[in-house]
């Protein structure tokens, strides 16, 4: 009912626009362009382009993986829960914005990227370990930023896929665009069986007892509805935008490798939406006041007839949702800028099917950021927050939950062809309804946990220059981090884990970014993270010191030589290649459960033709590589994806 109704509502945006529409003119950019976002200078970026998001059987989680810095923890194919973390975070410390509105609240503290629609999105931005000064967070695991795309045009569009393992998908959307004022409206369905095949040991270590598996349970199926306006009001040059989106999806829940499950069934639904207004506070351009209202309501239901995911009741239920209000006043002039901002969120989590559970948190935070351009090539910044938790719920205490100030200093300064960058700040982190007392029989809580504290500190630098015919760029940062307090999470039981707050940790990294481009027919993109995930705790009793989920090594490289012939027919033809590795890692703090490496070939090909029209095809892991993630859910092997989209 929600979908439907939302879709109503979203078509009636199309009437908020002049039915006669002018003539757009698409620019394309060749050459070399910037990976790094600019809604903070000072802070490590990257981005992801259009391009990579419109990759056949692509989905958040697979994007994110090839970022520098970011971890990427999934339980099965792209329709399953997959998280992320950057730096050794958790991922409760990296909040994630679709649309300018967070996805992971205080109910369920982490964000699920398979929620995370890519089909109408125009890129992502990444910012790694701290977040930027505009955040609603400050948290220490930076943030991510899916931006959706904005009517540029009058015109219909309409995509189809399809795919290995039952994979279908497809979408129409409209667009309506007149003199800045603009509407989009798309509605999506998708599905699959999922039903891949996977190596069962059995629960052993002897390969006498293996067998293959074809994966039973896991089909899914999902709707989707999207709408975005923006309009201008008034004369003095103020903006109005709003989004909206309703997702629905249902699937088959599996269980584990060695203990599937045949009848478990579960459903998700969420609506959000949100609405921006921004306007010159005074004659002066220099001056802009943004006001922000925004709302998310999530329900999970999980139905377990037969007992197979060890749950003790055959249904459990989960519903929340969050309202927020902020406002921005932002000074912009040549030497000094300015930034005072203040939000209040109100969240809910109820949980009902075993013992039933009704909790709230009440959030208000004030920040104010400044930043001085300090000569010509000199730029320095400080962000100071303050905020207050307030947990309604069993075993909480009254009143704030920390109120010490978070604050972060940085400075990026230009030394010849260099750009260095550095950052130092400390963090408070309260744990979160999900945390406190878990969303589902998979992922527990805790009612014990404490916040926790930490500083950070990171220094980079950045080249960017043309040789010739070559253009390229290299990016490389270093990083430590020290915690109180850390919430990880272990193996509680069979087939779910549990938060916990290790003693202390310190988190050592390094980070590359290389690109290059030779003469529009051929680049090549390399990432690299190294990272040193210590428990540093002073009683802590096992031998082992390495956090849980946390690989040492992650590295990509992505090449892909195209052709631009400029011809009435073809616009760009291309073919790529993506070769990943991620080391080993563990599943439980005493180091006895050891997830093994892994390593994948991905190929691609695409065709861009004139007016509009596009074929993409892409076969991901190549080699068919057998992995298992997370808590032992196998991934996908061998996959093929054909995708087609138009626009008139």
């Amino acid at each position: 009912m929600r979908a439907r109704a939302l879709c109503w509502l979203s078509l009636s945006l199309l009437y908020g626009v002049p039915a006669r529409a002018e003539g757009a003119t698409e620019i394309v950019v060749t050459g070399q362009k910037s990976t790094r976002p600019t809604r903070d200078p000072t802070v490590a970026a990257s981005r992801v382009d259009r391009t990579e998001l419109a990759r056949p059987g692509a989905s958040a989680s697979t994007i994110l993986a090839h970022v520098p810095g970011v971890q990427v923890s999934a339980t099965g194919a792209a329709s399953d829960l997959a998280t992320a973390s950057v730096r050794g975070a958790s991922s409760a410390q990296t909040p994630v914005y679709l649309a300018g509105i967070r996805l992971n609240d205080d109910v369920t503290g982490t964000a699920d990227l398979s929620l995370v629609p890519l089909w109408m999105l125009s890129r992502a931005e990444i910012y790694r370990g701290n977040a930027p000064a505009d955040a609603e967070r400050l948290g220490i695991g930076g943030a991510v930023y899916f931006e959706p795309r904005l009517p540029r045009a009058s015109r219909i569009g309409v995509s189809g896929t399809l795919g290995s393992f039952g994979e279908t998908a497809g979408w129409v959307g409209a667009e309506v665009a007149q003199q800045g004022d603009g509407a989009l409206v798309a509605v999506r369905g998708a599905a699959a069986s999922n039903d891949y095949a996977y190596r069962d040991d059995g629960g052993t270590s002897t390969t006498t007892d293996d067998r293959t598996r074809q994966r039973a349970n896991a089909d899914y199926s999902s709707r989707e509805a999207w709408a975005i306006s923006e309009s201008s009001l008034g004369a003095r040059g103020a903006r109005v935008t709003t989004v909206f989106n309703a997702f629905e999806r249902e699937q088959g829940i599996t269980g584990l490798s060695i203990v599937p499950a045949s009848s478990a069934r579960a459903e998700t639904a969420r609506v959000l939406g949100g609405i921006s207004a921004k306007m010159p506070c005074s004659a002066d351009p220099s001056c802009t006041l943004e006001l922000t209202s925004q709302a998310i309501s999530a329900h999970s239901s999980l139905r377990d007839p037969e007992r197979e995911l060890g749950i003790l009741v055959g249904r459990l239920d989960s519903e929340g949702t969050r309202m927020a209000e902020g406002a921005r006043l932002r000074y912009a002039g040549r030497v000094l800028r300015a930034l005072f901002g203040a939000n209040i969120d109100v969240e809910r989590l109820a949980l009902a099917g075993g013992a039933p559970l009704h909790a709230t948190r009440s959030t208000g935070a004030g920040r104010l950021a400044l930043s001085a351009l300090l000569g010509e090539h000199t730029l320095v910044s400080a962000l100071g927050v303050v905020t207050c938790d307030r947990t309604r719920g069993p075993a909480q205490a009254e009143g704030c939950a920390d109120l010490t100030p978070e604050v972060r200093l940085g400075v990026r300064q230009i030394v010849g062809p260099f750009e260095l960058r550095s950052n130092v700040g400390r963090y408070a982190r309260v744990p979160t309804l999900g945390e406190l007392y878990g969303v589902s029989a998979l992922v527990r809580g805790s009612a014990a946990l404490v916040p926790e504290r930490g500083l950070a500190w990171d220094l980079g630098a950045r080249v960017q220059s043309e040789l010739g015919p070559v253009s390229a760029y290299l990016d490389g940062f270093g990083f430590v981090r020290q915690v109180s307090g850390l919430i990880a999470y272990r193996r509680s039981s069979l087939g779910a884990v549990q938060p916990y707050n290790v003693g202390s940790a310190r988190v050592l990294g390094a980070e590359l970014e290389a690109g290059s481009e030779w003469a529009r027919h051929a680049r090549s993109v390399l990432a690299l993270t190294v990272l040193d995930p210590r428990d540093t705790s002073a009683g802590r009793a096992l031998a082992n010191d390495l956090v849980p989920y946390q690989s040492r090594l992650v590295a990509s490289w992505f090449v892909e030589g195209f052709w631009q012939p400029h011809a009435r027919s073809v616009k760009r033809a291309g073919l790529d290649a993506r070769l990943s590795y991620r080391s080993s890692r563990l599943a439980d703090p005493a180091g006895l459960i050891v997830l093994p490496d892994m390593s994948e070939l991905d190929l691609g090909a695409t065709v861009l033709f004139a007016r509009d029209f596009s074929v993409r095809g892409a076969v991901d892991n190549a080699f068919d590589a057998r992995h298992f993630d997370f808590i032992g859910y196998p991934l996908p092997g061998r996959s093929y994806h054909l995708a087609v989209e138009a626009w008139w």
